[in-house]
């Protein structure tokens, strides 16, 4: 591996990629990334140990039995696992660990609010987790070791599963394509795609970059919730009320005033805010979690600033959305703002191209924050 960042490069143009393979179908990309060698095995491991990461191992082969220990984890634990057959998850990596987080700059062909996190396994031989689906988008990037990937057929929630109280795995998967992945390569599968990866070294580490899928009914939830924070309290009134002649129903001019009330509630503005609100939103709270400036440094001396991992930016109009928060601009921060939100990396010619004494005092709030670190 070369002492670089972490990068992704599609091998075809990116508008050919969304129409041949985007939601459509499996690509195999050999050797399309670089700058992996970040976190190792330890880091991964050490990170898993930490209080309020998202973490689990998952143990098992074949059709099993497989076992499931969420965490948090304990250090003790690594020492019963064996030598084979098992995998460390760790969630939102790159919400901890900023120099990962740069490899989402390389995925600018698609709206940074697609993006939902890095996650990563380590396996030792014959790790896997499973034949499973997904249902959302994610591109699988090998860094270290061996691993053996068989795509299956297109699946949904009715397809058979097997008898596990908390792992959906497929009970039976077809192969359709079979690939080798070497640190360097790179598979995208569609959502709802079978496949089952398996370790054939005992130092596999994956990164898997998955993406938003908003599901409609949270969406809804969270749209609910803005438009009645916002509301007032406002009850039926029937003053020109006239007498019934059939006391037993509900009337159409009651049941449409009704109805009426209460989809009144959902204001455009609230509804606006609620979407901005969720989409900017991180998955994880990492600002906790100390940029490593030499490392990134090292790699790139270019680098002048960064955005922290767990920061999300989403530009609306005059305005931007900072991890569920709203933010005024003026027309001098817009510049450096929208700077901000379309990457992760800055330079200092970039910043100086940008700067004004107003964006400058909002970048210094937010370094202050932790939102940003200068290098």
């Amino acid at each position: 591996m070369t002492a670089s960042l972490p990068r992704f490069q599609l091998p075809l143009p990116a508008d050919d990629f969304l129409c041949k393979h985007w939601q459509k179908t499996p690509l195999f990309m050999p050797g399309a990334a670089t700058g992996l060698d970040n976190p190792d095995a330890d880091t991964l491991a050490g990170l898993a140990l930490e209080e309020g990461v998202e973490a689990r191992i998952i143990q098992g082969a074949g059709n099993g039995p497989w076992q499931l220990q969420q965490g948090p984890l304990e250090e003790s634990v690594f020492d019963r696992l064996g030598e084979e057959n098992w995998t460390l998850l760790v969630q939102s990596v790159d919400h901890f660990l900023t120099d990962t987080s740069l490899l989402l700059d390389s995925f600018s062909f698609l709206p940074n609010w697609r993006l939902e996190d890095i996650m990563m396994s380590y396996a030792a031989k014959g790790g896997s987790v499973g034949p499973h689906f997904d249902r959302y988008d994610v591109f699988l990037i090998q860094a270290a070791g061996t691993r053996r990937w068989q795509i299956g057929d297109v699946c949904d929630d009715s397809s058979p599963r097997q008898p596990h109280p908390d792992l959906k795995l497929l009970a039976d998967m077809s192969v359709r394509e079979e690939f080798v992945a070497r640190p360097g390569d790179v598979l995208y599968l569609p959502p709802g795609v079978a496949h089952h990866g398996v370790a054939e070294d005992s130092d596999c580490l994956t990164w898997s970059v998955g993406f938003r899928a908003p599901d409609y009914q949270m969406l809804m939830a969270e749209i609910a919730g803005e438009c009645l924070a916002e509301a007032d309290s406002e009850l039926f009134s029937d003053p020109d009320r006239v007498a019934t002649d059939n006391p037993a129903v509900l009337a159409d001019a009651d049941r449409q005033q009704l109805v009426r009330g209460a989809l009144d509630l959902l204001r455009p503005e609230a509804i606006e805010n609620a979407v901005y609100r969720w989409l900017s939103t991180p998955r994880q709270d990492g600002l906790e979690f100390a940029v490593d400036d030499h490392h990134i440094r090292s790699r790139d001396a270019q680098i002048k600033l960064v955005r922290h991992g767990s920061t999300r930016l989403l530009m609306q109009g005059k305005r931007v959305w900072l991890n569920g928060e709203a933010h005024s601009l003026t027309d001098k921060q817009r510049p450096l703002v929208h700077l901000l939100a379309s990457q992760r990396r800055y330079t200092h010619n970039e910043l100086e191209a940008v700067m004004t004494e107003a964006a400058q005092e909002l970048l210094h709030e937010w370094i202050e924050q932790g939102y940003f670190a200068p290098l």
